[in-house]
């Protein structure tokens, strides 16, 4: 019997995706189905099976590199706030601290805005009740995330702009508490103002030397 012909459109198409998504394009394409999985059917419903479909890539390749959904779902948060938090090529020896602080806060509303809120909802949820989850999250995604912080003081510190004491990580927290609950918690919007007024009349007061 002969086999039926197949479109070649359809045939260079097939080939382009495969061709497209491999390493860091794939990982790319993986956390970015997580992330809109998560925002439209929660962390319940929640499939490896169903991020392949969204990602066009087969279960194995995912099953090979995260075992569980909860290893997916964390990779996939540590990587999104990795985009949020990473200072490198952001900032200057002339980047004050205050801006340094403002860059982040943008970078923070615009990860959220890119559909990454309603999936944080749905992992908040969840991890209240899931222990493990939480802890994982807190390991892989926010102890990371106060690092980076709690770097950025330590630098505004050497320059002179941070006092010593200030330098802490509750005082890192501050900004991305405040963002965070505005956003996510009470689904407010946040404009550059809203980032600016935060970071000049809560954050720097806090750290400024006497």
């Amino acid at each position: 019997m002969t086999a039926a012909p197949v479109d070649f459109a359809q045939r260079v198409s097939t080939d382009a995706i495969r061709h497209r998504r491999r390493g860091e394009a794939l990982e790319d394409a993986i956390y970015d189905a997580v992330v809109d999985e998560l925002a439209q059917i929660g962390y319940a419903a929640f499939t490896i099976e169903s991020v392949a479909t969204r990602a066009h890539t087969g279960k194995a390749s995912i099953y090979r590199r995260w075992p569980t959904k909860q290893d997916l779902v964390v990779a996939a948060f540590c990587a999104k706030a990795g985009e949020a938090f990473d200072l490198v090529g952001a900032t200057t020896a002339a980047t004050t601290t205050r801006d340094a602080l403002v860059h982040v806060g943008r970078r923070i509303c615009a990860l959220v805005r890119g559909g990454v809120g309603e999936a944080l909802r749905a992992v908040g949820a969840e991890s209240s009740r899931d222990a493990e989850l939480a802890a994982a999250l807190d390991a892989r995604v926010g102890c990371p995330k106060r690092e980076a912080l709690l770097g950025l003081l330590q630098r505004g510190v050497a320059r002179g702009e941070v006092r010593p004491e200030a330098a802490d990580e509750l005082v890192a927290e501050v900004l991305p508490a405040m963002l965070l609950t505005r956003l996510v918690v009470q689904g407010l919007p946040v404009s550059d103002e809203h980032i600016e007024r935060i970071v000049d009349n809560i954050v720097m007061p806090l750290l400024r030397p006497a």
